[in-house]
């Protein structure tokens, strides 16, 4: 009888414990006043920024070993990968070129410029570096199209998840900057 009561003690216990609360972290999203103009009408959009499955789950993630990658339990990214990175990226290919790019797919039809980005890579890894490996098509107007890629490792600039954030964050402004690069060419 009191082993019973003492398990029963003890599930209880367990069951009202506190469960630790994810840390959830967003891509930064500001545009500093000033920063960007809007010409009307917009003449290059945003599309799709395409992520695969192993990044569609909301943890971080760390490569373990070759070829082994890990999602994070209590680091997770506030929103969907795709949905945070659409926005970041427009946000940065903007204030790279200095005019606002467009993302809404109804407007699609106006563009001179239609850009589509597929992430391969973005994830930490456990030398303390972040890994980001993409790739971007440019359809211009009559028909012409261009492909290009992008791969570079940022060291973490501090320990632990924030810091891997913090060089994800470095890496996709890289990649923003070489797709207004191309834009530009």
């Amino acid at each position: 009888m009191r082993i019973s009561a003492l398990l029963t003690v003890l599930l209880a216990l367990a069951c009202t414990s506190p469960t630790p609360t994810p840390t959830r972290y967003l891509l930064p999203a500001d545009v500093p006043p000033g920063t960007v103009r809007v010409e009307p009408p917009v003449r290059v959009g945003l599309a799709r920024v395409a992520v695969p499955p192993y990044l569609g789950e909301l943890g971080l993630v760390i490569e373990t070993a070759p070829g082994q990658v890990r999602p994070a339990r209590q680091h997770v990214w506030a929103e969907p990968l795709d949905t945070g990175l659409r926005r970041f990226l427009r946000i940065e290919i903007s204030k790279a070129l200095g005019h606002e790019i467009g993302s809404d797919p109804v407007r699609k039809a106006r563009w001179q410029a239609v850009i589509d980005v597929g992430i391969d890579r973005l994830h930490g890894n456990l030398d303390g570096e972040a890994l980001l490996v993409a790739r971007w098509s440019i359809a211009r107007k009559g028909g012409e199209t261009s492909d290009h890629r992008f791969a570079a490792s940022q060291p973490l600039p501090r320990p632990g998840y924030p810091g891997l954030v913090d060089a994800e964050v470095q890496l996709l402004r890289q990649l923003a900057q070489a797709i207004a690069a191309s834009l530009e060419r």
